[in-house]
């Protein structure tokens, strides 16, 4: 993942990632989670993950960009985004990373405190949230080759049966174990939501009527009017804004 260098007067650079801390030993992406937090709907998972490595491989270097370049508002946006993301796959340690460094950009530490260390110097976040995210796409990346390697075989060992048939979005998370449905969770119900609406699929307008209880529930009355407001005028991407300010 390239690195983008300050402009003038911009504060220097950290030394990469992997020289600030030891590797953790909590997982980047907890795929039971995620399949639970997404209601067991395996096929929606595999969507989100294969969207997640899509559109945030680059997104360490866009916030780079941004902070280099003085733009702020911008790299929080960014960060606030990927935040959201990250916790939709249940890559926590991504997640916390990017909380930590939202936090740092939206309330900077007086002059002077935690100079140089990482609690208050945006680039040593960004260094910390660069190497959970590129710790997140190299799990994604071995996802997605070991869920080929099932395809391929199971392909080429059908006979015309429907297992040729099978969808290789279906395939693309391994059986992280069979998560059981979540449907009466009203927490796990706005999540799966989120997702729906993150990828653009229409089966948020069912959802949101289905689930009305579960959502209402979590919401709240007035909020969850607003949001099928917006998910009926098929505004999906202020739907989801609104998701993630209540979050």
């Amino acid at each position: 993942m390239a690195r983008l260098t300050p402009p003038p007067g911009a504060p220097a650079p950290p030394e990469p990632a992997s020289a600030l801390a030891p590797a953790p030993d909590t997982p980047a992406l907890d795929l039971a989670g995620g399949m639970a937090r997404l209601m067991g709907d395996r096929a929606l998972f595999a969507r989100v993950l294969a969207r997640f490595g899509s559109e945030y491989r680059q997104a360490a270097s866009a916030i780079r960009n941004a902070l280099g370049n003085g733009d702020t508002p911008l790299a929080l946006r960014l960060v606030h985004t990927l935040k959201g993301a990250a916790g939709i796959i249940e890559a926590v340690p991504l997640s916390r990373e990017a909380q930590a460094l939202e936090r740092v950009l939206r309330h900077p530490p007086p002059t002077g405190a935690d100079a140089g260390t990482d609690a208050g110097d945006p680039w040593q976040r960004l260094a910390r949230l660069e190497q959970a995210l590129d710790r997140v796409l190299l799990e994604l990346d071995a996802v997605t080759a070991a869920a080929a390697s099932v395809t391929a075989s199971a392909t080429g060992s059908a006979t015309g049966s429907a297992t040729g048939s099978v969808s290789a979005a279906a395939r693309t998370a391994p059986d992280p174990g069979e998560a059981p449905a979540q449907a009466a969770d009203p927490t796990h119900t706005v999540w799966r939501l989120a997702a729906l609406l993150d990828e653009g699929n229409g089966e948020a307008v069912d959802l949101v009527h289905e689930a009305a209880a579960a959502l209402t529930t979590q919401l709240g009355e007035q909020r969850y009017s607003q949001l099928v407001d917006r998910i009926e005028a098929f505004d999906f991407d202020a739907a989801l804004a609104l998701l993630a300010k209540w979050a």
